[in-house]
């Protein structure tokens, strides 16, 4: 009986591009960009050809001067932001058509999926997050990272789908682990070049978030301790300082990487802007953005303590890493104290020895926070909540280089544009790209992303040419080799489609869109022999770590 994991994967190409004509591009607009017949876009963009971080420092190389710093650190949250699965709380998630079982055995926990006819039990491998607010979970399957479809919610000391999987019937182990999402959970992790989440057979030097992710490469100081040869990140012009938190919490609606860049190409002292730039809603006057998890920064920007502070104000005004509170409550009211021990509040104020952060900084819930709450950082006065329609524009959180503005804003209006399901956005991006391609006559990313937009508007054939030439420039991605795939598929060349996808699964063995659809188009062709190959080679890799060495999930 096949593993759930194999019955169903959606296609989800890693963005596209295309040289098509502005007569054309009104067609894709009069179409209405047909997102239901596009299947294969409705999963986030992976992010391949990422070298590996730089090794992350063991802190106690810096304890000898700095114990204080380390040992304060080492209780904070960004130190915990990753570990290995250990012993994880026994629990159940029902859906309508499937129930996961967390349960554990001696060499750790897993999870048991039950979906129709299969059931498949997955080890646990690794651990995302603190653990304060959630814990997501990792598995490891023939060296490729796979999301968990649950997470452990630590306010209601249960378990519930994770966030993106909350509307989901029949949820599965297929959503890919990509460099984006580590970037800001692990210390030092080794990607393989042109797959989406394939990792060296060790993928961790170091699993949680380490000194260098602020202080750039110590190296140079380990040798020979200098304070101008190490990153203070107060010390620093405001946009490198504020990149230094920003990296990992502010997330925006995008982030478009520079051509050539990789998230881990970022080194604490630089600006983002040097490596990637965010793209974040911009809400009309009197209102909000939607409120996200990670958009910490957004929040702040729009305080009136921020306003009235300029760039003297950032995170480090409030929150030190080297000293996680043992009482947030006085901890933080000492630091509004420092700008408000003469203010004179109302009589109705309570005394400045209460708790100011739960009044003016309350818990909310996020719209992508799972079953969560988290801190707001619009610090208000009466805290109100009038937040903007989600269809407001998008704008680069600080601008990139002049010469790649026009770029990253176009690959930003259509990825947010596939995420909302926007043609307006879609097509405002593709324009911008349309009037910059000739800057960039090798751009692989910009003409993947370029496809997409074609692809969602039913331009198949401008969609293939858009592919083709991001596969030209970047001949050993397996996720834009199955791009070109599925183009050919939607174009009507199975024979093509079936070219292209078996070379992307020749570049990776593991590239789950690829192997269903070609499975598909195999099925479609009458050969159920190449078809049934595919699927024992899947199902041989999922068993390996899976339920053969599972214990029994007992009881539910």
């Amino acid at each position: 009986m096949l593993p759930a994991l194999l019955r169903r994967v959606t296609m989800r190409p890693e963005n596209a591009g295309t040289l098509l004509s502005k007569a054309a591009l009104s067609l894709c607009c009069a179409i209405a960009l047909s997102f239901g017949a596009s299947r294969w876009l409705s999963g986030e963009t992976g992010v391949t050809g990422a070298a590996p971080t730089a090794a992350s420092d063991d802190a106690n190389r810096c304890r000898g001067c700095h114990a204080y710093e380390v040992d304060g650190f080492a209780r904070s949250k960004m130190a915990h932001s990753m570990r290995a699965g250990g012993q994880e709380p026994a629990g159940v998630v029902r859906t309508p058509k499937a129930t996961i079982t967390i349960h554990a055995g001696q060499d750790g926990s897993w999870q048991t999926l039950e979906s129709g006819p299969s059931t498949t039990s997955y080890h646990v491998d690794y651990v995302i997050g603190s653990g304060t607010h959630a814990s997501g979970y990792i598995v490891d399957l023939g060296d490729h990272l796979f999301q968990s479809p649950v997470a452990y919610y630590r306010s209601r000391g249960a378990y519930d789908l994770a966030p993106g999987y909350e509307r989901g019937e029949d949820p599965d182990f297929t959503r890919p682990v990509g460099v984006g999402c580590l970037f800001c959970h692990a210390g030092a992790f080794e990607a393989v070049a042109g797959t989406e989440n394939g990792y060296a057979r060790t993928p961790f030097a170091h699993l949680a978030i380490g000194c260098n992710r602020c202080h750039g490469p110590t190296g140079l100081h380990l040798a020979s301790p200098q304070a101008n040869n190490i990153v203070n990140p107060s010390r620093l012009e405001p946009a490198a300082r504020d990149s230094v938190c920003e990296q990992c919490h502010l997330k925006g609606v995008a982030r478009v990487l520079n051509p050539g860049k990789s998230f881990t190409d970022f080194q604490a002292g630089q600006p983002l802007e040097d490596t990637f730039t965010i793209y974040h809603e911009e809400a009309p006057r009197g209102a909000e953005g939607v409120f996200r998890v990670i958009s910490h920064a957004e929040q702040l920007a729009v305080s009136e303590c921020k306003r009235n502070s300029g760039e003297r104000m950032w995170c480090g005004t409030c929150h030190d890493p080297h000293n996680e509170p043992t009482d947030p409550i006085s901890y933080y009211r000492s630091k509004c104290l420092q700008c408000h021990a003469k203010t004179a509040f109302a009589a109705t104020h309570p005394s400045k020895t209460s708790d100011c952060i739960s009044c003016h900084m309350p818990r909310r819930n996020a719209a992508d926070g799972g079953h969560t709450a988290f801190t707001d950082h619009r610090i208000q006065r009466r805290p109100a909540n009038v937040v903007a329609e989600e269809a407001v524009a998008i704008v680069p959180w600080r601008a990139p280089p002049a010469n790649l503005a026009t770029r990253n804003m176009g690959i930003a209006s259509i990825e947010a544009g596939l995420e909302r399901r926007s043609g307006k956005l879609i097509v405002s991006g593709y324009r911008m790209l349309t009037e910059v391609q000739a800057q960039f006559p090798q751009d692989s990313e910009l003409f993947t992303t370029m496809g997409s937009a074609l692809l969602a508007g039913r331009q198949y054939g401008e969609a293939v040419q858009a592919f083709d030439l991001a596969v030209r420039f970047d001949p050993t991605s397996s996720p834009k080799e199955a791009n070109l795939g599925v183009a050919y598929a939607a174009l009507g060349d199975r024979a093509l489609a079936e070219r292209h996808l078996q070379k992307a699964m020749d570049l990776d063995p593991v590239n789950l869109s690829a192997a269903f659809q070609l499975i598909s188009i195999y099925n479609a062709n009458g050969d159920a022999a190449k078809a049934d190959q595919i699927t024992q080679r899947l199902k041989s890799m999922v068993q390996e770590k899976t339920q053969s060495n599972a214990p029994p999930a007992g009881r539910h």
